[in-house]
């Protein structure tokens, strides 16, 4: 099993989007066993893959997030009832490129505020780590999508991080979104101080909304490209997610989907190709025995060390 979380502090780098795209083509189109935990509290990749009834039945139900944090702390043991907290997205019966079925662990945004004020970092910022890990290794993955602005004190999101293996970052090509970077590493840097076991490690960067043709990218994020490529900075994916209208219909939860074609439309290609790539470099991912750190390196190629 691989535990991946997809995060970017910055708000608009696309997350949620990428989160719907991987789950969807690793589970159909790679023949995955995936569960998807959604701790963002706006629950759009859950509304996304689930449609929005599916959601708030969940939390009406207090099947949630909120509901399985609670019962990790109340018996602080390995739990053996994680699907009574588990939604499912059933297979789809279309032909071709049919959707697969998907289990997703729903957000309660309103009781996730109030939960973290009642969370202590000293005792609580490993739940997910010590606790809910090891009753997921009937999945191949689980991917975790955040939300941005993420303390220290945010910590539901923070036991998704500790929780991970590895963070796949989207990116948008712009200046502000680089700049926003420092913050993100911050985050990853004490998540791995927490779990202290060298995790969550960074699989890479994924351009989001970007053609490597345009001026905007070789502006802002060439530079860092080629310095990854030389192995001084976490890498970047070879394929992109490209601007595309397709992506952002992609995560509408009024449409009724049936295969990944009818969700992904012209990037189809572009999103299977993705999921292939992060496919393949968890399977030979192997952590760095020596890690520098990525925000100083970061600053210091941004000119601000």
């Amino acid at each position: 099993m691989r535990v991946v979380s997809i995060y970017n502090n910055k708000g608009g780098e696309g997350k949620s989007t990428v989160t719907v795209g991987l789950t969807e083509f690793l589970s159909g189109n790679r023949d995955k066993s995936v569960l998807l935990i959604d701790l963002d509290a706006q629950a759009s990749s859950a509304s996304a893959i689930l449609g929005h009834k599916q959601v708030v039945k969940a939390i009406e139900e207090r099947r949630t997030s909120v509901d399985l944090i609670n019962q990790l702390r109340a018996k602080k043991q390995i739990p053996t009832n994680t699907a009574d907290f588990i939604s499912v997205r059933e297979a789809t019966d279309a032909r071709g490129s049919a959707l697969a079925k998907l289990d997703v662990l729903v957000p309660d945004g309103a009781r996730q505020f109030e939960l973290e004020e009642q969370l202590s970092v000293r005792k609580d910022s490993a739940l997910f780590l010590n606790l809910l890990k090891p009753a997921l290794q009937e999945y191949d993955y689980v991917i975790v999508d955040h939300p941005a602005n993420i303390a220290k004190r945010s910590l539901v999101p923070i036991n998704g991080l500790v929780m991970s293996d590895m963070v796949l970052v989207p990116i948008r090509p712009t200046r502000i979104s680089v700049g926003g970077l420092p913050r993100t590493l911050d985050m990853i840097e004490y998540a791995q101080s927490v779990a202290g076991n060298g995790s969550p490690a960074m699989v890479g960067f994924l351009l989001n909304a970007t053609d490597r043709r345009h001026q905007q990218y070789r502006s802002n994020l060439q530079k860092y490209v080629e310095k990854a490529f030389e192995q001084s900075l976490p890498p970047v994916f070879e394929n992109v997610w490209p601007p595309s209208p397709a992506f952002e219909a992609a995560t509408d939860p009024r449409r009724d989907f049936r295969t990944l074609k009818d969700r992904f439309g012209d990037s189809y290609d572009h999103a299977r190709k993705v999921a292939l790539e992060l496919d393949k470099k968890c399977q030979a991912f192997q952590p760095p025995k020596h890690r520098p750190s990525m925000r100083k390196s970061l600053l210091e190629l941004l000119g601000l060390g």
